[in-house]
């Protein structure tokens, strides 16, 4: 080979790494985008923020594919300012959980991909108290009976609550307290209605009253799990001693789990008139170890004796059970 020849070889060599490191450089400004904030683990109705770097003045669009293959609505382009453009947008409450696909896209700076994990969110247990009502009784005997009712609801629709301690005050027409009632709640399940009634006899003479103040605290919380006692036939009796006051709110309970006995079963139930308003309520018990399947009778009795008969057109009755496995 002449020196010549040689010569030539070398410069098209040159020419030929020269043109691969301008390719390079090239390529790396075309895929200048990269995400600078993006959190790794979304949960649903979420508000999120991303960055994604760009050049100065360039269109970036953002997408994002979720597990089932659903898109988030509502991404619009951006120009990049500064350098970065930026995207502020809320996770669908339904969106599914599972890993997601988060692309971003800039005008001549190519494009990023990055895949996430999406969570179901949690709300946490919150007790809030639907309705209440009570009925009053003097007793011509002496004293007098409140009958009280109220309805909670948890608004979580991933947690229990349990162990709610619920306090029930009377307030006097000066706002002023005459009397308090306590109980505590086994646990009411994510979503649900709690039916809580009682009773408080006054030895002197039931008080004046103007509303019911209920105040609800959980104790402890827990991922949905709660079992309860299926509740049927539901029915108001009348007194056998006074037929014109309701001496009981029957029916059955039942056992539904297919694997668990049902040891024993608190009652609680409200009564309401025939507009739906709350006008007393009370509780029992159903002691019957029962198998899968099984169910028996109850009578709750206790907290009645201020409800008029002519005025319970319904009753709502919950229900706590204590399971075993057999």
């Amino acid at each position: 080979m002449t020196a010549r020849r040689r010569q030539h070889l070398s410069v098209a060599v040159i020419a030929l790494l020269l043109f691969a490191l301008l390719a390079g450089a090239a390529g790396a400004r075309a895929s200048g985008t990269r995400f600078t904030a993006l959190p790794r683990r979304l949960a649903q109705h979420q508000l999120v923020t991303v960055v994604v770097a760009a050049p100065r003045n360039s269109i970036c669009s953002l997408a994002i594919r979720y597990a089932d293959g659903r898109g988030q609505d509502g991404l619009n382009y951006v120009g990049a300012a500064n350098g970065r453009a930026k995207w502020k947008f809320r996770i669908p409450q339904d969106a599914a959980p599972g890993k997601a696909r988060v692309s971003a896209s800039c005008r001549g700076a190519g494009s990023a991909s990055r895949t996430v994990l999406v969570v179901g969110s949690v709300i946490p247990a919150r007790i809030v108290v639907v309705k209440d009502g009570y009925s009053i009784r003097q007793n011509p005997y002496g004293g007098g009976y409140i009958s009280y009712g109220v309805i909670l609801k948890n608004t979580s629709s991933k947690q229990d609550a349990l162990q709610v301690y619920a306090v029930v005050n009377f307030v006097g027409p000066d706002n002023k307290l005459v009397g308090t009632a306590t109980t505590t709640v086994p646990g009411i399940p994510a979503s649900q209605q709690f039916a809580l009634g009682g009773e408080v006899f006054f030895l002197g003479g039931a008080p004046q009253i103007a509303r019911l103040e209920v105040v609800a605290l959980i104790q402890k919380r827990q991922p949905h799990a709660l079992k309860l006692p299926t509740i049927t036939n539901i029915r108001i009796a009348p007194s056998v001693y006074e037929p014109q006051w309701v001496g009981s709110v029957e029916g059955e309970v039942s056992n539904d789990e297919a694997s668990l006995i049902l040891q024993n079963t608190q009652l609680s139930t409200v009564l309401f008139d025939a507009a739906g308003n709350v006008i007393g309520g009370g509780s029992g018990y159903a002691g019957a170890t029962l198998p899968p399947a099984a169910r028996e009778f109850f009578k709750i009795e206790s907290g009645l004796h201020a409800v008029a008969m002519n005025k319970a057109a319904s009753a709502m009755v919950s229900a706590v059970g204590t399971y075993a496995v057999p």
